[in-house]
């Protein structure tokens, strides 16, 4: 069973208020939410509830409508490029280059941000993920757990603060989703806070420290991974 996060005084995320809009559309509206250092956040709800929204305000890459929100106690708005330093965020979109290989795909991000990465460290990487005889292959042959494979080795180069993970067990066969499982795991023992979205609940349960059940854009339930079951359960 995971452990308790330990309160800290400033919160690894924190939203006032928070929404987002599109048109007449509310996506996610009045979020007030705290999420501690080295807690393992779930995020539940059924498609449109909002999960992405908040990830993607969390990680800067939509602008609030409404409300406020702190990165380990900075703002986005005012310190834009220090937040972004510390998260990484692991969602639909790919950003895979489909001509590239494997391996060019890792000294590609590794470059974006700044650092080298030698030949044998991300074979070493690649195999972490059971890619290593793929490597100079070109992606855009990957089959889709393969790129999602790929993919999810961002969170390994960057090694971020906060890990936010959208959907991170889809099309992934067993051992994909227990490889992740144990990163999650390790980030966990590492400090390092996780917040993930995900639709497959038995398996996402058992790792969180606490679950959010969202409902069109609004927070409807809290409480922890095995009362989340129940709770969907009951409801269902």
């Amino acid at each position: 069973m995971p452990s308790r996060a330990a309160n800290t005084a400033i919160p690894a995320v924190q939203t006032t208020g928070l929404g987002k809009r599109f048109g007449r559309q509310w996506a996610l509206a009045h979020c007030d939410l705290e999420v501690q250092p080295g807690e393992v956040l779930l995020l539940a709800g059924a498609n449109g509830s909002g999960k992405t929204t908040l990830l993607r305000l969390i990680a800067g890459l939509y602008k609030p409508t409404q409300g406020s929100m702190s990165i380990y106690g900075m703002d986005p708005e005012q310190e834009k490029l220090a937040c972004r330093r510390t998260l990484t965020l692991v969602g639909h979109d790919n950003y895979l280059y489909s001509q590239l290989s494997a391996l060019e795909m890792l000294q590609v991000w590794t470059r974006l941000r700044g650092v080298e990465l030698s030949e044998e460290q991300a074979i070493d990487l690649l195999r972490e993920v059971d890619l290593q005889d793929r490597r100079d292959y070109p992606v855009g042959g990957f089959s889709a757990g393969m790129r999602k494979r790929l993919t999810l080795l961002r969170t390994r180069l960057e090694e971020p603060k906060l890990v936010l993970l959208d959907e991170p067990f889809s099309a992934l066969d067993a051992s994909g989703q227990n490889l992740i499982e144990e990163w999650i795991e390790g980030y966990r023992s590492a400090g390092k806070t996780v917040v993930l979205a995900s639709h497959n609940l038995p398996r996402s349960s058992k790792l969180c420290d606490r679950a959010i059940l969202l409902q069109h854009g609004q927070m409807l339930w809290q409480g922890t991974g095995a009362d989340l079951l129940n709770h969907v359960g009951a409801t269902a």
